[in-house]
């Protein structure tokens, strides 16, 4: 860290010590040093600048989910991404939205101007940069299918000179190379991963009514299979199967839906696994695939009992689950 004092001066409205658990939709997490809610596109790119000449790690959030942050917290700057702006190109049934607008607000948007394609995306409550960089999906179908292109700052830049100077850059949908419940960026280690700042996607013509129908069954499936309480969404990736990884590994729409005996709740509850605890979390009785804060957990806690509900299915199949969520800071 080069000096903090830069960051103060140079980033109005951010704040020291913010505490995590706050903005994580499992109430789990320590203090980052730094945190400061991105309203514009311009905002972000500031942040992730200043943070770059302050010689202070970055990481954008969105909704807080599918992230873990650890009880010692982040050494460094937190970027809440609040960004909400969108535009439809009506004719070409298409939309440009902001990276941190919202999947509900973006479906609901699109539905009313008979809009469908991503309503399979209902009821996952995340942001749309954030479906973008793991590939959300559901029901045999990704979010990267309807990416027709991005714009990007890619933070390690350099200049004729050799110094670091961030770029704004637009981007197709090969460039993330998606891949089941995630992409290129996912992938990428270290805090100078390229931020998603706005996404074009490809939408399609429907009846409203028929879209609001869609809507209605995946909410009341929904309500049948994910619990409520504090979580962070599915803990694991549905582990691929042989004969599935030419069509998995493409995030293709074409992807057929995995059967229930391959799906990671499936093989969590059939090993045990929602008998487990863990300080104050548990599994859901629900589905397997979730972890409950129910009583002031840590992250630790959490952690914890994903190593052991990882183990049961070892032990019982042999098949090494891996983590969709994403545990973020020092552990």
């Amino acid at each position: 860290m080069k000096d903090p004092n830069l960051i103060l001066e140079k980033l109005k409205g951010i704040r020291e010590h913010e505490v995590m658990r706050d903005h994580a939709t499992m109430k789990v997490g320590g203090v980052a040093d730094f945190y400061f809610e991105a309203k514009t596109i311009d905002d972000i790119i500031k942040a992730v600048k200043v943070s770059i000449e302050s010689e202070i790690p970055f990481f954008i959030l969105g909704n807080g989910s599918n992230v873990i942050f650890s009880d010692y917290g982040f050494p460094g700057l937190v970027i809440k991404n609040m960004t909400n702006n969108f535009a439809f190109l009506k004719n070409e049934s298409q939309v440009i939205a902001d990276s941190g607008l919202g999947l509900q607000k973006l479906i609901m948007e699109a539905t009313s101007l008979d809009l469908g394609g991503i309503d399979f995306l209902f009821g996952i409550p995340g942001t749309l940069g954030a479906a973008v960089y793991g590939n959300v999906g559901a029901y045999g179908q990704s979010i990267g299918d309807y990416v027709r292109s991005a714009t990007i700052l890619i933070p390690d830049h350099k200049n004729e000179n050799g110094d670091v100077d961030p770029i704004v850059s637009q981007v197709g949908p090969e460039w993330f190379e998606f891949s089941y419940r995630s992409s290129k960026l996912k992938k990428q280690k270290g805090y100078l991963k390229p931020v998603i700042l706005s996404v074009k996607l490809q939408l399609a013509q429907s009846q409203k009514e028929e879209i609001m129908r869609k809507l209605q069954n995946w909410r009341i499936d929904r309500q049948k299979t994910k619990p409520v309480g504090q979580s962070a969404g599915c803990i694991f990736k549905n582990p691929i199967s042989p004969d599935m990884a030419d069509l998995v590994g493409t995030g293709s729409k074409n992807m057929p839906e995995f059967p229930k005996e391959r799906t990671a709740g499936y093989l969590l509850d059939k090993s045990g696994a929602k008998k487990l605890k863990e300080g104050g979390a548990k599994v859901s009785t629900q589905h397997a695939n979730f972890i409950l804060n129910y009583n002031n957990a840590k992250a630790q806690d959490v952690r914890q009992l994903a190593e052991q509900m990882r183990a049961l299915v070892q032990q019982k199949y042999d098949i090494n689950l891996e983590e969709e969520i994403e545990y973020i800071g020092q552990w």
